[in-house]
């Protein structure tokens, strides 16, 4: 009998989710694809949490503290085949995830928007399961339309609201980020 969540995970190449993708978009335009994704990303977060708490088994993975959770999460993601992750705080309430090397970004050929659909999902249940509350996720950056890394803010939903409404005014994350109160 499995004895952690990661001995019942099947695993599939990264062009699986590219080819996913794809017959989404075909099927249903897209937006909702996009929307499809976010919500599969989301629900897949349970099994995810799951290891990082067998990862974590002494401690719930609540109680940790930041650094050691941001570790013991960046770990599990290296763990799995994604990427590396790495953990950086902005403003008040507000975090970024970083990585250069995002499994999902090679799903996208080349996007005129960051694409990273079920991180986004996953990483609003993941991170708020730990907080005890709901945690919005706003992808800035995005490999697959050539940017450097994939950038990932978290934080409350007013706050990345506010941060998403000055950056299509055409601020800067930075700026967006000291306007916020």
């Amino acid at each position: 009998m499995p004895t952690t969540s990661l001995e019942t995970d099947i695993r599939l190449p990264v062009a699986s989710l590219g080819a996913l993708r794809r017959a989404l978009t075909e099927a249903v335009g897209a937006d909702a694809a996009a929307a499809a994704l976010q919500k599969a990303g989301y629900a897949a977060g349970d099994a995810v949490f799951q290891h990082l708490a067998d990862v974590t088994r002494d401690t719930d993975v609540a109680d940790l503290p930041l650094t050691e959770y941001f570790r013991h999460l960046g770990e599990v993601f290296r763990q799995l085949g994604w990427g590396e992750l790495h953990h950086e705080d902005l403003h008040p309430g507000i975090g970024a995830l970083d990585t250069t090397d995002w499994f999902e970004a090679h799903t996208v050929a080349r996007a005129s928007r960051p694409s990273c659909f079920f991180t986004t999902g996953l990483l609003a249940n993941l991170l708020g399961r730990t907080a005890g509350a709901d945690v919005a996720i706003l992808q800035t950056e995005c490999r697959s339309r050539g940017d450097d890394r994939c950038r990932f803010l978290f934080g409350s939903r007013d706050a990345l609201s506010a941060v998403y409404d000055r950056l299509v005014d055409g601020e800067t994350v930075e700026a967006s980020l000291a306007a916020l109160e």
